[in-house]
């Protein structure tokens, strides 16, 4: 049977982290461990931890805050599993998460394999539906990711089930990044194989005021730093970086960095001249309106 080492990064989340557990402990696949990873919280999260008896839970306790990233690679590090997947300590899996995805990995050479995921906002009857990830369909999502990761994120961590070994060999996730986390890790992780997945929404997201998705600030200079550090993958497919490049003159010009929108304009026409033309002369037109007035 495969066993699979789940970890849970914890700051903060006593009002949610026994129930995200919980939907861990309640999979219809037993042969896990479970590590609860404390990083540095000032409330109640760790006596929570305390509370949940289960010998297949072990707590780790961070002296002080390392980053969602951080207390990850902490937890990996102690993996006992063959295979590693990652829990949101205020998310839900579905019971056959771990099944389904099992099932998966038994009939396909893969070096990780993940599900779809709703979010959502509100709890019981005032809960709602406002996203879907993987959201567009119009790409391969599975075998080869790196044309579509190329262009967006794909895989969110909650959803991914990896090899132990592929893990450590790329590295765990980078800590120099506060945002799109699983977008940068999943870039190097294709490097290494095929990625298979699950067509059925298995995780359930649920959205805060202070979540890291909602940070545009944080999302464009994590942007920023993946068109640097995998310029050369990117750089393959030529549609996708200029597409990047656009993104990120978007958002410039949304701070009113309008040097910054301009100088990123410049490389996406450079790039994909005519691919690219429709979607750069309204940006461009607007940059430049900016800069006259």
């Amino acid at each position: 049977m495969t066993h699979v080492t789940v970890v849970i990064p914890c700051y903060n989340r006593e009002a949610t982290v026994a129930r995200a557990i919980q939907s861990v402990l309640d999979q219809t696949h037993r042969d896990i461990d479970v590590i609860a990873v404390d990083d540095g919280s000032t409330d109640g999260t760790l006596e929570v931890l305390n509370r949940i008896e289960d010998p297949r839970l072990r707590i780790i306790s961070n002296d002080c805050a390392k980053g969602a990233s951080g207390a990850r690679n902490a937890g990996a590090r102690q993996a006992l599993g063959d295979w590693i997947a990652f829990q949101d300590s205020d998310d839900i899996w579905l019971p056959e998460k771990l099944s389904r995805q099992i099932e998966k990995i038994e009939n396909g050479d893969w070096v990780a394999v993940y599900c779809g995921m709703e979010i959502v906002e509100g709890m019981g009857d005032a809960k709602r539906r406002v996203g879907l990830i993987p959201s567009d369909r119009s790409m391969a999502l599975e075998g080869d990711l790196r044309p579509g990761l190329a262009l967006t994120s794909i895989v969110s961590t909650q959803t991914l089930m990896i090899r132990t070994d592929v893990f450590q060999a790329v590295g765990g996730f980078d800590t120099a990044f506060t945002a799109l986390i699983d977008w940068e890790l999943m870039l190097r992780v294709a490097e290494h194989g095929d990625v298979g997945f699950v067509d059925d929404v298995l995780v359930e997201q649920r959205l805060s005021e202070n979540s890291i998705t909602n940070s545009t600030e944080k999302r464009l200079n994590a942007q920023e730093n993946i068109l640097t550090k995998h310029h050369d993958l990117l750089g393959r497919y030529p549609k996708a970086l200029a597409k990047h490049h656009l993104r990120i003159a978007g958002a410039h010009r949304r701070f009113g960095n309008l040097e910054k929108a301009s100088e990123h304009l410049r490389h996406a026409r450079q790039i994909a001249p005519f691919s690219a033309k429709s979607q750069i002369l309204p940006i461009w037109l607007r940059a430049r309106q900016m800069f006259d007035d």
